[in-house]
């Protein structure tokens, strides 16, 4: 290390999601080339596990999927038994994910998986997405207490959110009407809603289901790069793995890194 600046013949840049915002500042400090990203956002879908069992039995992540016009909805991040809608905050905004805990003193016989969207030929993904979703944010203010959250949907009146594995009620904000829902998302909150219609025909779960409203994944404008060895076209001794390239899961991010160690090792 030489006046703070540490030399290298080949660099792998893998911060994680945590990192997104760093590398979206390289990109704009060094002008990379970069292509935009189509918009994923939508809702956690909830209800009794029961109505999904004979999918869950035959596939436990399931993944449902329709595809319409320019957008393309799929199931996400599936939780079943031991399902846990978790609240998410990024760039001061909440959005909803959710997880599933090993061991019976978490068992709640709940499914909860994402409803997401993949829309293509928003101008501005990145922009686009942020505005929705702080249009679908309620903060709730009393003496004491200022609470910023989301929003929980239900058909049936009497279903209300869920507890945390901590014991304690989701934070998000109930509504009697889809009507906020529908002003943010606007037509492709069609989508969703038709998507969930669709899943009734086939699981008869009828009204005993809840939504939280949004889900969301940002991603950055993806930096160009050669396919061969993840290596940027403007540095190609710079490799982008995981999140920096837009990747969904650790999955395909371990993936990436591999890729980019057996290219180096060659």
């Amino acid at each position: 290390m030489e006046n703070n600046k540490i030399k290298y013949d080949e660099l792998i840049f893998a911060v994680g999601k945590s990192g997104i915002d760093f590398a979206q500042k390289l990109s704009n400090e060094y002008q990379l080339p970069t292509e935009p990203k189509p918009v994923q956002i939508g809702v956690r879908f909830e209800a009794p596990q029961k109505y999904f069992q004979k999918l869950i039995d035959v596939s436990y992540d399931f993944k449902l999927y329709q595809a319409k016009d320019n957008v393309s909805i799929r199931s996400f991040c599936t939780n079943n038994n031991a399902a846990f809608v978790a609240v998410e905050e990024t760039y001061g905004d909440v959005s909803y994910n959710g997880h599933a805990k090993k061991g019976k003193e978490f068992e709640n016989k709940m499914t909860n998986f994402g409803i997401l969207m993949e829309i293509k030929g928003i101008e501005d993904p990145f922009k686009w997405s942020r505005e929705v979703v702080q249009k679908v944010q309620f903060t709730e203010i009393n003496a004491d207490v200022k609470a910023h959250m989301g929003l929980y949907y239900s058909p049936n009146k009497t279903r209300k959110q869920s507890l945390t594995s901590e014991g304690t009620t989701v934070m998000a904000y109930p509504i009697d009407s889809l009507d906020v829902f529908k002003n943010a998302f606007g037509k492709y909150s069609d989508y969703v809603l038709s998507f969930i219609d669709d899943m009734n025909k086939v699981f008869k779960f009828k009204n005993d289901w809840g939504m939280y409203i949004p889900e969301v994944k940002y991603l950055s404008p993806e930096p160009l790069v050669n396919y061969n060895d993840l290596s940027l076209t403007t540095y190609p001794n710079v490799h982008f793995a995981g999140d920096a390239l837009s990747a969904r899961g650790i999955t395909v991010s371990g993936a990436h890194g591999i890729y980019i160690a057996e290219s180096l090792i060659k």
